[in-house]
């Protein structure tokens, strides 16, 4: 009966030896998963310098922030179900309403994200969006993952790049453009 006793407090302590070296791993797996997201993440907060990134655009162009060093950028991030005008906010007339007066100024894209069950799904959506610049698939489902990882987590989002690269204007929520009219002004001013 001892030598089971000691059989036992021996194998449960390689057993408690063995689940903590498991965690420790996983652990450290997690965190360099972590770092490897972060260091491909691009960085949209005000006064950052986000990297340059590339996608393709629903349209099937060819979308690259690179090409727009120099000119001022609109970033405009917002779940799929905005394409659709709901009783109470219409994102698209809101976000065409700044294209329209600042399209000269700036450039714009939009960048589509959410999950969807299918393909079919997604264009649905589209079918009743009236937006009227590019906008880049970035959703998500059972087989497919984001094209663009970025540190935005609200929807929608509008962002400000300036022609030197950097995150003038960063923003969340809808129904207020305001602020981006104000910053989108300033531009327009300074450009004259």
């Amino acid at each position: 009966m001892k030598k089971f006793s000691v059989l036992l407090i021996i194998l449960s302590m390689l057993s408690c030896e063995s689940k903590k070296e498991k965690e420790e791993k996983f652990l450290k797996d997690f965190q360099e998963q972590a770092k490897e997201i972060r260091k491909n993440q691009i960085d949209l907060f005000l006064n950052a310098t986000p990297k340059y990134f590339s996608a393709k655009t629903i349209q099937g162009k060819t979308f690259n922030s690179q090409e727009y060093k120099g000119k001022n950028l609109v970033i405009l991030i917002y779940d799929k179900s905005y394409l659709k005008k709901s009783e109470s906010y219409d994102m698209a007339e809101e976000y065409n309403t700044l294209y329209n007066e600042f399209k000269n100024n700036a450039e714009f894209i939009g960048i589509v994200e959410g999950f969807i069950e299918n393909e079919k799904e997604l264009k649905d959506y589209l079918s009743h969006s009236t937006v009227l610049f590019d906008q880049i698939d970035n959703t998500k489902s059972y087989g497919k993952s984001e094209k663009l990882n970025y540190n935005i987590f609200c929807s929608p989002a509008k962002i400000v790049i300036d022609v030197n690269g950097k995150v003038i204007y960063s923003s969340c929520g809808g129904g207020n453009i305001t602020e981006i009219t104000q910053k989108l002004d300033s531009i327009k001013t300074a450009a004259h």
